[in-house]
């Protein structure tokens, strides 16, 4: 008994891991320009506050000097857009837009 309840078990393992990936949401990339950087400290400070956005699993932040940097972000649409990322920038002292 014990036996073939373990060997079902195994056999019906793959099964339930291929379905759940096919209800993971498809991760978004974007990359948008980043204003008022200053210096290469900057985009730190853009990227702690990016990493703060439940969803966002990915950020590069870069600055560029004379006040332009970018922010590339990886992110879970279901979760967070580019409307909050935007903002989350702005309000640490950095807007930024497409």
């Amino acid at each position: 008994m014990f036996r073939s309840l373990f060997l079902s078990s195994l056999i019906a393992l793959p099964l339930f891991g291929s379905g759940s990936t096919a209800l993971a949401a498809e991760l978004k990339t974007v990359t948008f320009q980043v204003d008022n950087m200053t210096c290469s400290i900057c985009p730190y400070t853009v990227k702690k506050a990016l990493k703060k956005v439940d969803g966002v699993e990915q950020v590069e932040a870069r600055y560029e000097g004379h006040g332009d940097g970018w922010a590339k972000v990886t992110f879970d649409p279901d979760k967070t857009n580019m409307e909050t990322l935007i903002s989350v920038t702005t309000d640490a002292g950095y807007p930024a837009h497409m």
